[in-house]
C-alpha cells in the first residue's frame, strides 16, 4: 500500500495552496541543512505526504527552478524520506494542436525527455534525451479527468526549433523544467514516479512564452492544486498497481 508520497514542486507560489489546504507543517530537520530547499509535511489519512519545494536563490532572490535543483531535490527526497511514490507537480507549456487550453492539467504517460540536450553523436544523443520511465497512472488519470502524455524537460522558456523538433518525435504534450530530472533519479533508485503539470502558456500560438506564464500563473496553479487535492484522496487505500490500467 502507498503509505508515503513526497511531491516536488520549484516555486513557492506554486506550492502555496497545497499547504495552506491541508494546514502543512514546515519541517527544518528533515533536509540536509546546507540546502536550500523547504519541506512541509501532513499526515493524511493512512497517507504520510511531505511536500518539497526548492527555495530561493540566494543571490538572485528568487526561486530555484530547473533541472539542476530538481535532480538534487529528487536525490535528498528519496534518501532522506523514502518515498513509495514521488510526484513532479507544477506548471508547464503546452500545445493547442495538441488539445490544450490554459489551465488544462495533465499526468505523465510512459517516459520523460529532455528537449534540449543535443548531443549528436551516436549513443550520446539517446541517452541525452533520456527516456525515464512514468509509472502507468491511466486510471488515476481517467478517475480524476486528467488528460495525459509524454512530459518533456529543458533549461529554457524560451520556445525554440530544435527543441520543437524533439518534442514532436516523441509526441510530448508538454514543456516543461524540472520533471525528466526528477525521473533520472527515480529511476535510478526504482522509486515509482508520476507528473501533474498545469498549463500555463500555449507553446504552438504566436505569444511569448514569459509573458503567458506571468497572466496564466494562477488560473493554471488553481486548476494544479485542485487536482493534487483530489489525488491526495485518490491515494488513500491504493498500491501503485492501482494507478493504472492493464
Amino acid at each position: 500500500m502507498i503509505k508515503n508520497i513526497s511531491i516536488l514542486m520549484a516555486m513557492q507560489d506554486e506550492a502555496a495552496p497545497l499547504i495552506n489546504h491541508f494546514e502543512m507543517t514546515e519541517k527544518f530537520d528533515c533536509l540536509a541543512e546546507a540546502l536550500p530547499f523547504r519541506c512541509f509535511q501532513k499526515q493524511v489519512g493512512d497517507l504520510k505526504f511531505s511536500l518539497i519545494t526548492s527555495g530561493i536563490d540566494a543571490v538572485n532572490g528568487v526561486d530555484n527552478i530547473g533541472c539542476e535543483p530538481a535532480t538534487l531535490m529528487a536525490y535528498e527526497s528519496i534518501n532522506k524520506l523514502s518515498p513509495d511514490l514521488m510526484i513532479s507537480a507544477g506548471t508547464a507549456g503546452g500545445f493547442a494542436s495538441k488539445g490544450a487550453q490554459i489551465g488544462t492539467v495533465y499526468a505523465s504517460e510512459k517516459h520523460f525527455v529532455f528537449h534540449d540536450r543535443i548531443v549528436p553523436m551516436p549513443g550520446f544523443s539517446d541517452a541525452a534525451i533520456g527516456c525515464f520511465p512514468a509509472v502507468n497512472v491511466n486510471q488515476l488519470a481517467k478517475d480524476l479527468g486528467l488528460k495525459t502524455g509524454v512530459i518533456s524537460s529543458g533549461s529554457s522558456l524560451e520556445k525554440n526549433p530544435k527543441d520543437q523538433l524533439i518534442i514532436d518525435e516523441h509526441n510530448a504534450v508538454a514543456k516543461e523544467m524540472e520533471a525528466a530530472a526528477i525521473a533520472w533519479v527515480a529511476m535510478l533508485h526504482q522509486v515509482p514516479v508520476v507528473a501533474i503539470k498545469s498549463i500555463t502558456n500555449l507553446v504552438d500560438e504566436s505569444n511569448q512564452s514569459e509573458d503567458e506564464f506571468i497572466k496564466n500563473f494562477d488560473y493554471s496553479v488553481s486548476t494544479l492544486n485542485k487536482k493534487l487535492i483530489e489525488t491526495i484522496g485518490y491515494l488513500q487505500g491504493k498500491i501503485i498497481a492501482d494507478l493504472g490500467d492493464l
